[in-house]
């Protein structure tokens, strides 16, 4: 099987060359031009040092003390300056074999002459003008073998120029061709098929010849063409989905609506509770519902109306104290809590248990700040919230309970 060559694969390929290239090119180019910079600095700085030997020469032979001490201290600061070199200017000697040699003799001969003319003071002017000579020559020499250098790179600076130019030229073809070939023609493909979206065809699709990126890019437009199918196919069940969840709100409110006519129409207080305790367990889709009066001292709890509690548990909690169980022992301080029911409770009456129920939502009933009761959901539903808030008090509970019921406290 032939390989399939990604896009981006195919572009690197052609590219990565002329890249390398041009990176090379572009490191050694100025560091080329840096060192022929540098290279002329030092030739200037040498050519300074042929100067000055003559001035000391001619110091010397005046006998002119003042100057002599200047000139001496600029020799020996150019030396320096090129044994060190100056990377602000920048100057430095482009050393090798031959640059280190003569430099060497340079300094060797300024030391001789520093010993024959600057420590004693002979008398013979034609050996001054000898030593003079020969320090000149040395320093000639130096000169000489840094040019010799920079005419290197120079020839170096040169070549690399023209190789840079040629490849400019050459990148520019290459990649004119094979962006025709890679992108152009795969590009008006995709276009003849979204025209045909745009007219209505939505069983349009592009053909994948290729792995690469628009091999990718046709299975997109393949899928949002199919994907536009379905939605045009499936409109309807869309509409039912939207009407549906309209009317669990309207069941909702027709809920909130009864507990109103209730309050408005109930005659007895048995006939509230019992009407109260059924509305709430529709509205919270709860599979028990309890509603407890507590008496003047909030000691005793009274179980004035049930929903969906089996009997027994029903007579066996009809009054309570508070304390027996979490039911009855709501703290004034807290809202509603989320009571995990475990098989472990601290009282002795297991009747949720028994019942089958595996939560309950203790929600207390307040007039003015004080407590008359509470109303108790029973849930089927098991609940493992991992951060508690409170001793029964979680943030998360099942998402099927309402929404208001999910801020715990």
């Amino acid at each position: 099987m032939k390989k399939q060559w990604s896009l981006g694969a195919k572009l690197t390929l052609v590219g990565m060359p002329f890249l390398l290239l041009a990176l090379l090119s572009t490191v050694v180019t100025p560091w080329v031009s840096w060192q022929l910079d540098g290279g002329a600095a030092a030739v200037n700085e040498a050519g300074r040092m042929r100067m000055q030997s003559y001035r000391i020469a001619l110091s010397i032979a005046n006998k002119d003390a003042t100057p002599l001490a200047e000139q001496v201290q600029e020799f020996e600061k150019s030396l320096e300056t090129l044994r060190k070199g100056d990377p602000e200017r920048p100057l430095f000697v482009p050393w090798d074999k031959t640059v280190r040699q003569r430099f060497s003799s340079v300094e060797t001969g300024w030391l001789s002459f520093q010993s024959r003319w600057l420590s004693n003071s002979p008398a013979v002017d034609g050996d001054l003008r000898s030593d003079t000579l020969t320090l000149a020559s040395s320093v000639n020499a130096l000169v000489s073998s840094i040019e010799a250098h920079m005419s290197h790179w120079t020839t170096m600076l040169h070549l690399l120029q023209l190789a840079m130019l040629a490849m400019a030229i050459l990148a520019a073809v290459v990649l004119l061709y094979t962006g025709f070939l890679f992108v152009v023609e795969p590009v008006a493909q995709l276009k003849q098929a979204i025209e045909k979206i745009q007219h209505g065809d939505l069983s349009a699709r592009v053909e994948k010849s290729t792995s690469d990126e628009f091999g990718t890019l046709a299975d997109g437009f393949n899928g949002m063409a199919e994907h536009l199918q379905q939605m045009y196919r499936h409109l309807e069940s869309k509409v039912s989905e939207k009407t549906a969840e309209i009317e669990e709100k309207r069941e909702r409110l027709e809920g909130l609506y009864g507990v109103t006519a209730l309050v408005a129409n109930a005659t007895t207080l048995e006939e509230l509770a019992q009407g109260f305790a059924k509305s709430i367990s529709q509205i919270s889709h709860s599979d028990g519902v309890a509603v407890r009066w507590s008496d003047q001292a909030n000691q005793r709890y009274l179980m004035i109306a049930a929903h969906g509690l089996p009997a027994d548990m029903i007579d066996a909690e009809l009054c309570i104290d508070k304390g027996d169980c979490h039911c009855g022992d709501v703290a004034p301080d807290l809202g509603f809590r989320v009571i995990p029911i475990q098989l472990e409770l601290r009282s002795n009456l297991q009747h949720c248990t028994k019942a089958g129920f595996e939560t309950v939502i203790n929600i207390p009933i307040r007039l003015h700040d004080r407590q008359m009761g509470e109303v108790d959901l029973f849930f089927n539903a098991k609940v493992t919230p991992p951060h508690p808030r409170s001793a029964h008090c979680w943030r998360r509970l099942p998402a099927t309970w309402p929404v208001a019921w999910r801020t715990c406290g």
